[in-house]
């Protein structure tokens, strides 16, 4: 199920640049001759998430919020699974995925605008399972690993010659991953080891009851615009990036959120 979220217009403030309190600028506001601009999420803390009062919050969510805000364009943010937001930014114009990993076959895909973040792909297993004891990656193909479908994480294994319904289980969103985990039908999960532990809170497990095994990939967690959007609003979002870089509001974001960022 998709979720849409949309606020009333309100003016342009500095602490959108820092996220404090000024959630939902311009979500929802028509600007003067621009396009809407629907923003794809998918329920994954700390880059977006819905807070206590509903609002879409969390890393990439500010940074659209701003990008967006600096070339006032409306916006509306929308959650869904995994699968349907990678499907739906390839089937339409002035779609913005604001955290997806740059992968040469997403290359063509997309207009590539940032690299928000710096990304590891680990596979993890429970701590009660010491038996579970690949090597290598080779030997880990022996086990069955939990992947998200059509996530980073799948298509990097994939590549590494893990196989879908062989040696990789494919779950549509983290709930329905974490549940088979931790029921035991799967003794591997790949994860982004550095935002693991916060996923693991978020969905009511502790994360000290998982440990990482082997390191399976270093990515680049990204924004993209859907290819079929013009190109000079590309260019646009590219410039108003090179701006917030500028002037330290992704630095502040990324700080405040805990996000390594690409030197």
């Amino acid at each position: 199920m998709t979720r849409r979220l949309s606020t009333p217009p309100g003016p342009r403030r500095r602490s959108l640049l820092l996220g404090l309190g000024a959630a939902g600028l311009l979500d929802g506001a028509r600007a003067q001759g621009e396009e809407r601009i629907t923003v794809l999420l998918e329920e994954f803390a700390p880059y977006s998430y819905l807070d206590a009062q509903g609002r879409a919050t969390g890393y990439a969510v500010e940074l659209a919020r701003e990008m967006l805000a600096r070339e006032r364009l409306a916006a509306d943010f929308e959650f869904s699974s995994w699968p349907r937001v990678a499907r739906r930014g390839q089937e339409r114009p002035n779609v913005m995925l604001p955290a997806i990993v740059r992968l040469p076959e997403r290359e063509a895909q997309f207009h590539w605008l940032a690299q928000i973040a710096v990304r590891q792909g680990w596979l993890f297993r429970l701590r009660t399972r010491p038996e579970v004891q690949p090597r290598d990656l080779e030997a880990a193909k022996s086990y069955l690993t939990a992947v998200i479908k059509d996530d980073v994480s799948e298509h990097e294994l994939v590549a590494l010659g893990f196989a879908v319904g062989q040696n990789l289980d494919r779950s549509a969103d983290y709930g329905a991953l974490l549940r088979k985990f931790f029921a035991g039908r799967c003794q591997l999960i790949a994860l982004n080891r550095m935002l693991a532990p916060e996923l693991l809170r978020r969905h009511g497990h502790d994360p000290q009851l998982i440990e990482p095994l082997l390191k399976f990939s270093e990515s680049r967690p990204s924004m993209a615009l859907s290819r079929s959007s013009n190109a000079a609003l590309a260019g646009r979002l590219r410039q108003a990036w090179d701006g917030m870089r500028r002037d330290g509001t992704v630095a502040a974001l990324a700080a405040r959120y805990g996000i390594p960022l690409p030197d």
